[in-house]
Order: C-alpha cells, then structure tokens, then sequence
C-alpha cells in the first residue's frame, strides 16, 4: 500500500470517528433538554398540587422523542398549566422558552398516593382484625371509592362482618367494634360518679358511633356511644 492510500485509510477513520462523536454529543444534548425539561414539568406540578402530610404524590412523565427539536433557551423555561388541567391525573403542561417564543406541552400523571389499611389474606365474617391479618399499603386515591382507615392501630380488636378478600381496603362499614348481640359494659358516669352495668348491643357500632343497648338488669333501652370493642359510654 502506498502512502497515498494509507493517508486516505486514516482520513477515512477520523472522519468515522468525528461523525460518530458528532452524534453521540447531539443525543446526549437532546437527554439532557429533555431530562431538565421534564424534570422541570414535574416540579412546577408538584409546586401547584396540595396535600395532607399523609399524602404522597407519584409523578411521572412520558419520554420527549428524540425527533423533537429541543432548542437552547437563553432563560429559564416557564411551565403553565390551566386550573381545570390541575384537577386531572393526566395534566397538560406549557414548557414556554420567552426569548424564541418557543413552546411544547408534556403530558405529565400524577397519582396521589395514600396509606391504607388492607386485609393481607382472606377473612371471614367474625374474624377479629390483627396485625397477623391487616397490613398498610400506599393506595392511588383516585382508586379509593370509601371511606377508608390510614392507621392499623385504628382497626384493631374489631370484628369483620362479612368475608373480605386479600388486598381488600377496610372501610367502616364492614367490620363493628361493638355488635348486635354483644354482651357490653354500660359506662355511666358525670363529674361527681360513676356507675357500671351489664348490658347487651342491639346494634353494630364503631368507635364513637352511638347505638342502642339494653341494660341487663332494668331491661330498659338507652342510647351510648362506643368507646372500645367491650365497653359503651352514657352521661348521667
């Protein structure tokens, strides 16, 4: 080989090499762009969004095609949204570049996440609830259509009343800390005495609720509130 053909074999490498260089910076820019500009619609929803202290927000964005033209913007981008946007899972966000007036929107989800109290395997109606049977797991809310409990602590000792599977979220209305039928401890009491009695459940109730129970002994009916899965309580 000459040395003519011998230059022109190594012209021909850097060449290569300097396109391949070329285009691996151009998609490493377009990342970039597209990481910041993402990271950015995620922020500003975050920003927008308010929630309790038990709520966790799960943000998520598509991927901006490598096709799309991500120009260098001499400021920093401002991210919109409309209000009724805002309300939505899916939420459509303006990314703006003022100086180009260069624009596109991202599609950003939101799932906002919340701790709730589920059955971790298969009960029966009667089964009293306990840290062998319950367990916390964060929920989308949006999935949630009753009332549910966030606390173990807050279901425990009370009694399921009808079968629920695996997973199931424990709403108020299926389970009872005090049931029909339960034999009780009638607490009545005000600031100068305190009397106990014997008496029976003539209704389901949760923790606070108030219910109908039957007084053992005088066989008359009165209204109390549940104060635990055993006891009710009545002012005198």
């Amino acid at each position: 080989m000459n040395n003519i053909a011998i230059y022109k074999a190594f012209a021909s490498i850097i060449m290569l090499t300097l396109t391949s260089f070329a285009g691996s910076a151009s998609t490493n820019t377009h990342q970039e762009r597209a990481a910041q500009l993402i990271d950015g619609a995620q922020q500003f929803v975050a920003s927008q969004l308010t929630t309790s202290a038990q709520i966790r927000l799960n943000i998520s964005t598509a991927e901006i095609d490598e096709r799309v033209n991500l120009p260098i913007c001499a400021e920093n981008i401002t991210y919109t949204a409309s209000s009724e946007s805002l309300q939505q899972s899916n939420i459509a966000v303006k990314a703006l570049c003022n100086p180009s007036n260069w624009y596109m929107y991202l599609m950003v989800s939101v799932k906002q996440m919340q701790p709730v109290v589920v059955i971790s395997n298969a009960v029966s109606p009667g089964t009293i609830l306990n840290t062998g049977n319950i367990k916390l797991i964060d929920m989308n809310r949006a999935l949630l259509r009753r009332t549910t409990f966030s606390n173990v602590e807050d279901v425990l000792g009370a009694r399921i009343k009808r079968r629920v599977r695996p997973g199931q979220p424990i709403t108020p209305n299926n389970l009872c800390f005090v049931c029909k039928g339960d034999t009780i401890i009638i607490n009545a009491s005000n600031t100068m005495m305190q009397v106990k009695a014997s008496g029976v459940a003539m209704q389901d109730g949760n923790i606070g609720d108030t219910i109908i129970v039957t007084n053992s002994r005088s066989k008359k009916q009165i209204n109390a509130r549940v104060a635990s899965t055993n006891e009710v309580v009545v002012g005198i």
